[in-house]
């Protein structure tokens, strides 16, 4: 008897320390370059390459986000953040003329502003903010409904048929959640919609979304994010004429303990529905460079020229419960997707 549980010990503590040393390859491999990586993916087998790209990447999002591995664009800051209404560090504006985007609109809602482009027939960028505390029950989606307020505004059977999704730039989930049922309904306003691809509107996009929401104010508090469409060169149109972004942008700040923190992700339309947000990770310097806005111009030079300079190597940590969380919605997804 003594001797088979000394054997059973004996092949879990070995096994415990395969899936440890797993674990850690496994992280390993997901912070290598991505030439190195695409080197390998291609002499494995289409099955193994998914399988490796999913686990690799979960087990780098449990340890950054459990603040073990990875670094932050950080920088100390213990002045009042500038803000204009919901919109951190000034409403962005065009990086040659310092003016507003040219042909653009403003519309203020609850919790939110929209910066819309009747030539596009979408938003050009979305701000809005996410405080810290309870959330309202998760209540029924209302209908996409024109905006009258906005000029040349899509009509809900503008996207029908088109392939793409009606995806929010200010999100459902955190409106309803944080202003309730009032500012549920504006956010699905037309002008608050831009034409996604399904795999990416209902992939990392939401993913981000999530955590945004419901793992970081937590730990960081008061979240305020600009979320925007990439033109392009190459973009084309719906037939209804509403413009395709090429991609879409998400810049993130906060301030805690005395420090302020900036991150931005940048997401082509043809993200998969698996892609994982930490692998999008850019700076605020690159969606410049790509959309000709100026962001988060108020702050002062030193302080905006730093964060917008810095790539972070990780997604904002969130604590083992964030973790918890991660890894429970990853596999609630996984299960789904399966479906």
């Amino acid at each position: 008897m003594f001797l088979g549980l000394f054997r059973v010990r004996r092949f879990l503590g070995r096994l415990a320390i395969f899936l440890l040393a797993l674990f850690c390859a496994l992280n390993w491999f997901a912070r290598q370059p991505y030439n190195f990586q695409q080197r390998l993916y291609s002499r494995l087998p289409q099955p193994v390459i998914y399988k490796l790209y999913h686990f690799s990447n979960l087990a780098a999002s449990i340890t950054d986000f459990a603040a073990l591995t990875g670094s932050d664009c950080a920088v100390d800051y213990t002045d009042k953040l500038p803000v204009e209404g919901v919109v951190c560090g000034g409403l962005p504006c065009d990086m040659r003329s310092r003016r507003d985007p040219a042909g653009t609109q403003y519309l203020r809602y609850t919790g939110f502003t929209v910066c819309y482009a009747p030539e596009l027939r979408h938003p050009l960028w979305v701000a809005f903010r996410i405080p810290k505390g309870e959330r309202e029950a998760e209540r029924p989606r209302p209908g996409f409904k024109h905006d009258p307020a906005a000029r040349n505004c899509p009509a809900p059977d503008d996207y029908k048929g088109s392939g793409y999704d009606r995806g929010h730039m200010a999100p459902n989930h955190a409106i309803a959640a944080c202003y309730g049922p009032e500012a549920q309904r504006e956010s699905f306003l037309l002008s608050n919609i831009c034409p996604q691809r399904p795999g990416l509107n209902r992939g990392a996009w939401r993913r981000m979304e999530h955590l945004a929401v419901d793992i970081w104010p937590e730990r960081f508090g008061q979240i305020y994010v600009i979320t925007g469409a990439h033109i392009g060169e190459n973009g084309g149109r719906l037939k209804s004429n509403i413009h395709i972004p090429e991609g879409f942008y998400k810049i993130l700040v906060a301030q805690r303990q005395g420090k302020l923190y900036a991150l931005a992700v940048y997401m082509k339309q043809s993200t998969g529905y698996g892609a994982f947000p930490r692998t999008k990770i850019v700076s605020i310097d690159r969606l410049e460079e790509m959309t000709g806005l100026d962001f988060l111009h108020t702050l002062p030079d030193n302080i905006e020229n730093r964060i917008e300079s810095e790539v972070p190597t990780r997604l904002w940590p969130a604590g083992w419960r964030g973790c918890v969380r991660l890894v429970l919605n990853y596999f609630s997804e996984l299960k789904r997707a399966c479906k």
